[in-house]
């Protein structure tokens, strides 16, 4: 009986052996709590969250209150509109970008930052022609977007959209650059293009304006801006590279460097629509061709006038309007530039001022 009772004490203690070695999981097999936790952190690695983490706290919500007036029958009112928009934040000292139409109107301008503080701000500058503003709010050592390289981007990279789209804060959409170099017709009547825009699919509704665009490094790549609204998955976006500069010409002069006028780039095929629709005498088939002076430009101070053909900039000749944009950007303010034009069949010269 005594050997009996000691094989079935050994016996039991065998099967529980066993089943502890059973229930013990692998020394390199983590727990199921253990595997939801790195997936979790996993999770937190993810490229989108680490870039939006970056730009984050540097995106800002904009608010805007302009006062309107309104024709009743027989007499006028006052009255507010709001409206909402986004920025950046470009300088710790409280330089902000954003878009020229977010606030080309409003009286009042009001900022808010992600961490709950508001401030009023001011307008520094803004650049219709490149739907530009640089606001400043009186705030010191605040967090800031670092913008990158935009001429180094390309066609299928992931981006990410930041902002406050129809008022809801803090709002991430997803995405890839779509294009670059797109120009877009935002002023039929006036010839308006804003030009060079990165097209983007990353969601853009109204109040994403002048938020950022963001690659996976969290550098902003671009200033988001407009959308084609009877589209899906069109969106626009200021290039960094370009919103960089101006920002930079608006914190120091007050505006940007511009000749100060309105057109596109002349050829064969456009010099002989004209003719034949306008019966204009066009001399030449390439150059810049001007549709608008800007009142009180560098172009009108030297005497260009619509319809006038640029074709020389410095001697050298040019075969349409990017080229005499970067001519404007090498003279810089205070410099003097020495353009050719032909007006109708006759070609002059102008010296322009900056």
């Amino acid at each position: 009986m005594v050997k009996k009772g000691v094989a079935v004490l050994l016996l039991a203690a065998c099967l529980i052996a066993a089943a502890w070695l059973i229930w013990q999981p692998p020394a390199d097999i983590p727990l199921e709590d253990e595997v939801e936790s790195q997936e979790q952190r996993g999770s937190w690695n993810d490229p989108v969250v680490l870039a939006v983490q970056k730009a984050g706290p540097a995106t800002v919500k904009i608010e805007t209150v302009a006062r309107v007036v309104i024709d009743q029958f027989f007499f006028q009112t006052l009255e507010e509109q709001q409206g909402i928009g986004s920025g950046v934040i470009y300088r710790d000292d409280g330089y902000i970008l954003t878009n020229h139409h977010v606030v080309a109107d409003a009286d009042q301008i009001l900022v808010r930052l992600p961490d709950g503080r508001s401030f009023p701000a001011e307008i520094t500058g803004t650049d219709e022609l490149s739907d530009l503003a640089v606001l400043k709010i009186d705030a010191q050592d605040l967090p800031t977007a670092s913008l990158g390289d935009s001429d180094e981007l390309r066609v299928g990279q992931p981006v990410v959209a930041i902002g406050n789209p129809l008022g809801q804060d803090n709002t991430v959409t997803t995405g890839v650059v779509s294009a670059t170099n797109r120009d877009l017709l935002v002023d039929p009547e006036g010839n308006r293009f804003l030009e060079g825009m990165i097209q983007t699919d990353a969601a853009i509704n109204p109040g994403n304006s002048g938020g950022p665009l963001v690659d996976l490094n969290g550098q902003v790549i671009g200033i988001n801006t407009a959308i084609i609204a009877q589209a899906q998955g069109i969106g626009f976006a200021i290039p960094a590279t370009t919103a960089k500069l101006i920002a930079d010409q608006i914190i120091e002069h007050g505006k940007p460097l511009r000749l100060g006028i309105l057109g596109g780039s002349l050829y064969p095929a456009l010099a002989e629509t004209i003719r034949r629709e306008t019966k204009a005498k066009i001399a030449v088939e390439r150059g810049a061709f001007i549709t608008r002076v800007i009142e009180d430009s560098p172009a009108d101070a030297a005497g260009l006038k619509p319809g006038d053909i640029i074709v020389a900039v410095n001697g050298q000749e040019i075969a349409g309007m990017r080229e005499v944009r970067d001519a404007v950007q090498r003279t810089g303010f205070g410099g003097i530039m020495q353009l050719e034009y032909y007006r109708g069949e006759e070609r002059q010269q102008a010296e322009v001022r900056f």
